[in-house]
């Protein structure tokens, strides 16, 4: 492993995790609420599948679902071929707000990381795109 490569992706990660508090500190929300959020733009998963893409154990999910289901941004739902597991589903409210969440997230990536050449910018969505298919 090129040990540039991962002072990179710390560093990125520290950038990153820097817009999302900043982010989430403008709307009265945590980093973690911020990217629940976001992710369940097109998804409906369990907890435990929440959990595993925030990188956190689903006790902390069951918090943080309850604290954004009393705001009226999310809901539980039953699953249909398994009713003993609950799916989390944004309401209007949170399709809402997740929109400005994400615009306001593009926004700080374009003030921050705009001026990238192309081929960078290129080179990036390539990775990210990399780690996701793996």
């Amino acid at each position: 492993m090129d040990p540039d490569l991962s002072r990179a992706l710390m560093a990125l990660h520290r950038e990153l995790r820097g817009l999302y508090a900043a982010i989430a500190r403008r709307f009265g929300l945590t980093a973690q609420q911020v990217e629940l959020l976001c992710l369940l733009k097109d998804r409906t998963p369990s907890f435990g599948e929440l959990a595993a893409l925030l990188g956190c154990d689903k006790t902390n999910i069951t918090g943080m679902v309850d604290r954004l289901e009393r705001r009226s941004l999310l809901t539980r739902v039953a699953d249909r071929s398994d009713r003993r597991i609950s799916r989390l589903s944004l309401t209007d409210e949170g399709q809402a707000l997740g929109g400005e969440l994400r615009e306001a997230f593009a926004a700080q990536v374009a003030e921050r990381w705009g001026g990238l050449p192309p081929e960078e910018a290129a080179a990036i969505v390539r990775l990210a795109q990399a780690d996701r298919e793996r």
